[in-house]
């Protein structure tokens, strides 16, 4: 009797077990599903064309300071949004900038950055924390102004603020660049949020 009893019990846990989809199964073929009526917008870039600007400036302490800054036409930054089935893609270009600084028409200081040599300079790299936050400045921020700041009471260097920002957040990085009348830089990281 304890025979059978046992090889009901078998039988009925086999026929129980008829290839059923578990919940994580069906969710992910859900997913898969779902995913092939997404349609893609097409890719927005802004900006949308190439742009160039050149700042010529002569200060009052004898420095002359060329910022020239053009948008990287190869290198983007990609922030995707699913919104009723459509994904919306964005891509913010990142800019490369060129200082050129002159005192008394002598060249003292001349260097080319792109997102690589400006993330080593700033000291972003994957593992950049503040306030236990993750930025990702070194993929994520885009330049977003350069500028040369004309403080009157420095007579033997030249401050250039640097300011680079995350889109679609308020994430940004302020730092300030002086070029001593050497031709030597030094970097300050001002602020961030």
């Amino acid at each position: 009797m304890k025979n059978l009893i046992l090889l009901f019990i078998i039988t009925i846990a086999f026929a129980s077990c008829e290839n059923r989809r578990t919940q994580s199964q069906a969710l992910s073929e859900s997913i898969e599903e779902f995913k092939k009526t997404v349609n893609f917008e097409s890719n927005v870039f802004i900006p949308e064309n190439y742009i160039e600007r050149e700042v010529d400036t002569l200060m009052s302490n004898g420095y002359r300071v060329k910022i020239k800054t053009y948008s990287d036409m190869t290198n983007t930054v990609l922030f995707s949004k699913i919104k009723d089935t459509i994904n919306y893609q964005t891509h913010y270009r990142n800019f490369k900038f060129d200082i050129r600084v002159e005192k008394q028409g002598q060249l003292i200081y001349e260097e080319s950055f792109d997102k690589d040599k400006a993330n080593k300079l700033f000291g972003y790299r994957d593992d950049f924390i503040t306030e236990s936050t993750l930025h990702n400045f070194n993929k994520l921020a885009v330049l977003q102004s350069i500028q040369v700041d004309d403080e009157p009471t420095l007579k033997n260097k030249v401050l250039i603020d640097v300011r680079y920002t995350i889109p679609e957040t308020n994430r940004f990085a302020l730092h300030t660049l002086y070029v001593n009348d050497n031709g030597t830089i030094n970097m300050v990281h001002a602020t961030q949020n």
